[in-house]
Protein backbone atom coordinates (compact mmCIF):
# COMPACT_ATOMS: atom_id res chain seq x y z
CA UNK A 1 0.00 0.00 0.00
CA UNK A 2 0.98 3.31 -0.97
CA UNK A 3 -0.35 5.91 1.04
CA UNK A 4 0.46 9.50 -0.05
CA UNK A 5 -1.06 12.05 2.63
CA UNK A 6 -2.16 15.62 2.23
CA UNK A 7 0.20 18.59 1.68
CA UNK A 8 2.56 17.04 -0.74
CA UNK A 9 1.84 16.77 -4.67
CA UNK A 10 2.50 13.22 -6.70
CA UNK A 11 4.69 13.15 -9.50
CA UNK A 12 4.95 10.83 -12.14
CA UNK A 13 7.89 11.62 -14.79
CA UNK A 14 7.58 11.12 -18.61
CA UNK A 15 8.17 6.96 -19.23
CA UNK A 16 7.36 6.11 -15.51
CA UNK A 17 6.04 2.92 -14.44
CA UNK A 18 4.26 2.00 -11.25
CA UNK A 19 3.41 -1.90 -10.94
CA UNK A 20 0.82 -2.10 -8.10
CA UNK A 21 0.54 -6.67 -6.86
CA UNK A 22 -0.15 -8.75 -4.29
CA UNK A 23 -3.22 -6.15 -3.40
CA UNK A 24 -1.26 -3.31 -3.31
CA UNK A 25 -2.80 0.06 -3.73
CA UNK A 26 -2.09 3.96 -4.84
CA UNK A 27 -4.26 6.28 -2.31
CA UNK A 28 -2.92 9.63 -2.62
CA UNK A 29 -4.56 12.90 -0.76
CA UNK A 30 -2.56 15.38 -2.51
CA UNK A 31 -2.97 16.49 -6.08
CA UNK A 32 -1.57 13.79 -8.81
CA UNK A 33 0.68 15.64 -11.83
CA UNK A 34 1.77 12.98 -14.45
CA UNK A 35 3.18 13.80 -17.85
CA UNK A 36 3.91 11.61 -19.71
CA UNK A 37 4.11 11.75 -24.03
CA UNK A 38 3.03 9.71 -26.87
CA UNK A 39 6.60 8.49 -27.01
CA UNK A 40 6.78 7.75 -23.02
CA UNK A 41 3.61 7.23 -21.75
CA UNK A 42 3.55 6.69 -17.83
CA UNK A 43 1.86 3.05 -16.86
CA UNK A 44 0.11 2.13 -14.19
CA UNK A 45 -0.37 -1.84 -14.05
CA UNK A 46 -1.33 -4.64 -12.18
CA UNK A 47 -0.39 -7.74 -13.63
CA UNK A 48 -2.09 -9.85 -11.19
CA UNK A 49 -5.34 -7.58 -10.90
CA UNK A 50 -5.59 -6.78 -7.50
CA UNK A 51 -3.70 -2.94 -7.82
CA UNK A 52 -6.10 0.15 -7.41
CA UNK A 53 -5.20 3.87 -8.09
CA UNK A 54 -7.10 6.20 -5.41
CA UNK A 55 -7.18 10.20 -5.26
CA UNK A 56 -8.89 11.56 -2.40
CA UNK A 57 -9.90 15.01 -1.52
CA UNK A 58 -6.28 17.15 -2.51
CA UNK A 59 -7.04 20.40 -2.48
CA UNK A 60 -5.60 21.48 -5.80
CA UNK A 61 -6.70 19.67 -9.20
CA UNK A 62 -4.77 16.65 -10.54
CA UNK A 63 -3.47 16.66 -14.46
CA UNK A 64 -2.86 13.51 -15.71
CA UNK A 65 -1.72 12.65 -19.67
CA UNK A 66 -0.60 9.86 -21.55
CA UNK A 67 -0.97 7.81 -19.03
CA UNK A 68 -2.27 4.43 -19.71
CA UNK A 69 -4.17 2.43 -16.11
CA UNK A 70 -4.21 -1.55 -17.36
CA UNK A 71 -5.35 -4.45 -15.62
CA UNK A 72 -6.70 -2.62 -12.38
CA UNK A 73 -9.44 -3.82 -9.70
CA UNK A 74 -11.07 -1.93 -6.99
CA UNK A 75 -9.50 -0.89 -3.54
CA UNK A 76 -10.90 -2.87 -0.95
CA UNK A 77 -8.94 -2.37 2.03
CA UNK A 78 -9.75 -1.44 5.82
CA UNK A 79 -13.49 -1.30 5.30
CA UNK A 80 -13.72 0.86 2.10
CA UNK A 81 -15.19 -0.33 -0.94
CA UNK A 82 -14.83 1.11 -4.33
CA UNK A 83 -16.32 0.60 -7.25
CA UNK A 84 -13.54 2.24 -9.65
CA UNK A 85 -10.19 0.56 -10.90
CA UNK A 86 -9.10 4.75 -10.63
CA UNK A 87 -11.24 6.96 -8.58
CA UNK A 88 -11.12 10.40 -7.81
CA UNK A 89 -13.12 11.06 -4.95
CA UNK A 90 -14.08 14.67 -4.04
CA UNK A 91 -10.68 15.48 -6.54
CA UNK A 92 -10.75 17.55 -9.69
CA UNK A 93 -9.13 16.03 -12.57
CA UNK A 94 -7.77 16.84 -16.20
CA UNK A 95 -7.10 13.67 -17.70
CA UNK A 96 -6.30 13.89 -21.95
CA UNK A 97 -4.71 11.34 -23.88
CA UNK A 98 -5.04 8.82 -21.07
CA UNK A 99 -6.44 4.76 -21.56
CA UNK A 100 -8.69 2.57 -19.12
CA UNK A 101 -8.18 -1.14 -20.57
CA UNK A 102 -8.54 -4.36 -19.20
CA UNK A 103 -9.35 -3.04 -15.94
CA UNK A 104 -10.96 -5.88 -13.55
CA UNK A 105 -14.14 -4.12 -12.29
CA UNK A 106 -17.09 -2.41 -12.03
CA UNK A 107 -15.66 0.98 -12.99
CA UNK A 108 -12.78 1.62 -15.33
CA UNK A 109 -13.00 4.86 -14.27
CA UNK A 110 -14.96 6.38 -11.40
CA UNK A 111 -15.07 10.31 -10.69
CA UNK A 112 -17.67 11.16 -7.56
CA UNK A 113 -17.96 14.87 -6.32
CA UNK A 114 -15.74 16.49 -8.42
CA UNK A 115 -15.35 18.42 -11.40
CA UNK A 116 -13.72 17.39 -14.34
CA UNK A 117 -12.28 17.33 -18.01
CA UNK A 118 -11.64 14.54 -20.23
CA UNK A 119 -9.94 14.75 -23.42
CA UNK A 120 -9.08 12.14 -26.05
CA UNK A 121 -8.70 9.12 -23.45
CA UNK A 122 -9.18 5.19 -24.72
CA UNK A 123 -11.73 3.64 -22.34
CA UNK A 124 -11.48 -0.70 -23.14
CA UNK A 125 -12.45 -4.04 -22.08
CA UNK A 126 -14.30 -3.25 -18.76
CA UNK A 127 -16.23 -6.01 -16.90
CA UNK A 128 -18.94 -3.13 -16.65
CA UNK A 129 -18.87 0.62 -17.09
CA UNK A 130 -16.11 2.07 -18.70
CA UNK A 131 -16.97 5.80 -17.38
CA UNK A 132 -18.68 6.41 -13.78
CA UNK A 133 -19.45 9.59 -12.59
CA UNK A 134 -21.42 10.05 -9.34
CA UNK A 135 -22.63 13.93 -8.48
CA UNK A 136 -20.07 15.27 -10.88
CA UNK A 137 -19.61 17.97 -13.39
CA UNK A 138 -17.37 17.55 -16.31
CA UNK A 139 -16.82 17.51 -19.75
CA UNK A 140 -15.87 15.01 -22.17
CA UNK A 141 -14.20 15.42 -25.65
CA UNK A 142 -13.02 13.04 -28.29
CA UNK A 143 -13.22 10.27 -25.71
CA UNK A 144 -13.94 6.58 -26.91
CA UNK A 145 -15.65 3.49 -25.59
CA UNK A 146 -15.44 0.30 -26.81
CA UNK A 147 -15.82 -3.43 -25.59
CA UNK A 148 -17.46 -2.69 -22.18
CA UNK A 149 -19.78 -5.55 -20.26
CA UNK A 150 -22.35 -2.82 -19.33
CA UNK A 151 -22.47 1.19 -20.06
CA UNK A 152 -19.70 2.79 -21.88
CA UNK A 153 -20.65 6.43 -19.49
CA UNK A 154 -22.78 5.34 -16.97
CA UNK A 155 -24.03 9.51 -15.33
CA UNK A 156 -25.49 9.99 -11.45
CA UNK A 157 -26.53 13.40 -10.23
CA UNK A 158 -24.00 14.70 -13.22
CA UNK A 159 -23.84 17.71 -15.46
CA UNK A 160 -21.58 16.55 -18.27
CA UNK A 161 -21.24 18.28 -22.04
CA UNK A 162 -20.38 15.49 -24.21
CA UNK A 163 -18.81 16.25 -27.35
CA UNK A 164 -17.61 14.14 -30.58
CA UNK A 165 -17.51 10.81 -28.30
CA UNK A 166 -17.82 7.18 -29.79
CA UNK A 167 -19.24 4.00 -28.53
CA UNK A 168 -18.76 0.10 -29.86
CA UNK A 169 -19.22 -2.65 -28.54
CA UNK A 170 -21.21 -1.29 -24.94
CA UNK A 171 -22.86 -5.11 -23.53
CA UNK A 172 -25.79 -2.48 -22.45
CA UNK A 173 -26.13 1.41 -23.26
CA UNK A 174 -23.20 3.21 -24.72
CA UNK A 175 -24.72 6.52 -22.57
CA UNK A 176 -26.68 5.41 -18.79
CA UNK A 177 -28.97 9.09 -17.92
CA UNK A 178 -31.05 9.50 -15.16
CA UNK A 179 -30.04 8.35 -11.85
CA UNK A 180 -30.29 10.98 -9.08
Amino acid sequence: MLVLPAGYLAVFEAGATLVLEQGAHFISFSPVQAYGTEEQPIRITSPDGTGSFTVIQPQEYSSLSNVHFEGLNTLRYDGWALTGAVTFYEADVRLYHCTFLKNHCEDGLNIIRSEFELRQCLFGNTPSDAFDSDFSRGAIEDCRFQQTGNDGMDFSGSVVNIRNCTMEGNGDKGLSVGEE
